[in-house]
């Protein structure tokens, strides 16, 4: 059955009859949306009209069918392998047609699922996870993100932030803004940890207390340490004076207030010094400086 060929069979028909789409569509209990669609070939009669079709137009089912009018009757045989052979292709049709609207059901529903997980992804910060660090007794778990915390959920801002959560669901929040993410180093009694974090003007190092719910940054006591010490030795005599201090974090001791910090600076007269120290975070003493040889 070719579709365009029935559908102008049909108009034809329909205007030797003097009777409008709307007026045919009527007596078939349809719309005349769907008549103007078989006129245009853009679809075939339902199987179940076929009869009351040929009936109305004053044709045959196999006539309807073809297209065109036939000039002997047609044997019963023929008519029947017609008739079978266009619900084939109606059943065809639809099943094609059921195929096509459950494929964009699906689509669409997974289309919706992937916007819902989307959101949920971003909402719960998993899409920006840069690390996870557990503390040593495995209670609190520090998590570090890349996007800015913006209430119970993330902003479209870089920048970093940090949940530090318990295991009983409690949780700490801090935002330490535009920088970049070097480590985070729990002390071993799991009560604070050590981050490093590079701005575009300093690497910083911040200690944060669990008990204490605060975080500090961990430069400038240093720096008040080392100037007790090394920097004297060089002239520098106030916090003013002072060259800019790279500190780095290297490891914790076993009290877990001392850490052993790596330090590098430049003199005024552009000598590099480098040496390692510890520092107790609890009573602020810098001991055990040793200077490397800078040459």
């Amino acid at each position: 059955m070719d579709n365009i060929t029935t559908g102008g069979f049909i108009k034809e028909l329909r205007k030797e009859k003097d009777m409008t789409q709307k007026q045919l569509a009527d007596l078939l209990h349809i719309t005349d949306r769907a008549v103007s669609k078989w006129e245009r070939g853009i679809c075939a009669p339902d199987i179940s009209l076929l009869e009351p079709l040929a009936e109305i137009l004053g044709v045959s089912i196999v006539e309807l069918i073809r297209g065109e009018r036939s000039e002997r009757p047609e044997e019963p045989e023929t008519s029947a392998k017609e008739i079978i052979r266009y619900s084939r292709s109606e059943v065809a049709r639809k099943v094609r047609g059921v195929r096509k609207k459950y494929l964009i059901i699906a689509a669409v529903l997974l289309l919706a699922a992937a916007l819902i997980g989307g959101v949920f992804l971003w909402r719960s910060g998993r899409l920006f996870v840069l690390d996870e660090v557990t503390s040593p007794d495995g209670k609190v778990c520090a998590t570090v993100y890349s996007k800015r915390l913006n209430g119970g959920s993330f902003s479209f801002e870089d920048g970093i932030s940090v949940i530090t959560e318990q295991e009983d669901g409690l949780q700490w929040r801090v935002i330490y803004g535009d920088c970049t993410y070097r480590g985070l180093w729990w002390s071993p009694d799991s009560r604070k940890y050590v981050l490093a974090l590079d701005y575009a003007d300093e690497n910083r190092l911040t200690l944060s207390w669990l008990d204490r719910n605060s975080s500090s940054n961990l430069n400038a006591y240093l720096s008040m340490g080392v100037e007790a010490t090394e920097l004297r030795k060089y002239g520098y005599s106030s916090p003013e004076g002072w060259p800019e201090i790279d500190y780095r974090f290297l490891q914790w001791g076993m009290d877990s207030a001392s850490m052993l910090i790596y330090y590098s600076f430049e003199d005024s007269v552009g000598e590099n010094h480098t040496g390692y120290f510890w520092y107790n975070c609890e009573t602020g003493a810098v001991e055990g400086i040793l200077e490397m040889d800078g040459r």
